[in-house]
């Protein structure tokens, strides 16, 4: 199987919900207000109660409770809620193809992991749209519970590290793809923006990492994940070009600092994603 024949398996098994697809129109609509979107999202109950647990947890890090959505809409605007109801789609997709071929707890950490510490590096280097970039780190190895789905062996052999072996090489050599093209894939059949799947899809590609801040953001991120993620995973230290952490302008003081803060962060992020797996401490 090829990574559009996994990727069209995920699309055909869970669509996006409505509001992901409403707002999406309303934000290309000159004349939609915020208050459209609110009502969008009020319409499903449940994706409201959701999303308002995220907008009040360590991922906003309000000083007021947001206890409405349309106060969740003028606290951070149209575009992260949007993002807001894309990571909680990212939740329900992530539990809908969840495997045990593949270590689901690693699989969450390093999603989340991932998702944190590119929203620090956008801050840091003072992008716009930070969401985004939360989104980025969320989805960027979405492919790998596509292929867990539909080839759990497959899925397996690709987790089972061999000393230094770079995840995303042993995943081209047993898979002809990588999880990252798999992910980007899935994305563009969503018909998301492509702010979202060019990255990932570009997400181990130094010399375009090196051109683009958005991709190398990302690029950083995946691999500083890996390292959080995985128990004794310190060589993958050797996988971060200090290019590319040059191109960025960070020193090893504010990397250190990014993944403390996403690491602290993330607990509360993921009992609110997973609660069965990462119970609140």
């Amino acid at each position: 199987m090829q990574a559009t024949d996994y990727a069209m398996a995920v699309t055909d098994s869970f669509a996006l919900p409505d509001a992901c697809t409403r707002i999406k129109e309303l934000l290309e609509d000159p004349s939609s207000t915020a208050a459209d979107i609110a009502d969008v999202v009020s319409l499903d109950p449940s994706l409201s109660t959701k999303l308002l647990k995220l907008a009040n947890s360590a991922l906003y890090n309000f000083n007021a409770e947001i206890s409405t959505i349309s106060r969740a809409v003028s606290a951070i605007g149209a575009k992260a809620l949007y993002s807001l109801v894309m990571t909680e789609t990212a939740r329900s997709a992530f539990k809908h193809f969840e495997n045990n071929a593949v270590n689901l707890e690693r699989f969450w950490q390093q999603s989340v992991y991932a998702g944190l510490i590119a929203k620090h590096l956008a801050i840091d280097t003072g992008q716009k749209d930070t969401e985004r970039f939360f989104l980025l780190g969320l989805l960027h190895n979405f492919g790998e519970l596509a292929v867990a789905n539909r080839s759990p062996e497959l899925a397996s052999q690709c987790e089972q590290s061999e000393g230094t072996q770079i995840p995303w090489e042993k995943q081209k050599q047993l898979l002809g793809f990588t999880y990252a093209e798999c992910s980007a894939q899935i994305l563009m059949l969503w018909n998301l923006p492509s702010s979202l799947f060019t990255p990932i899809a570009n997400q181990h590609n130094e010399s375009l990492a090196l051109k683009q801040t958005d991709i190398a953001i990302l690029y950083l991120a995946v691999r500083l994940a890996l390292q959080c993620a995985i128990p004794g995973a310190k060589e993958s230290v050797h996988l971060v070009s200090a290019e590319i952490i040059n191109s960025l302008k960070l020193s090893e003081a504010e990397l250190e600092s990014v993944i403390l803060s996403s690491k602290v962060e993330s607990y509360k992020i993921l009992s609110i994603m997973n609660p069965e797996l990462f119970a609140s401490p």
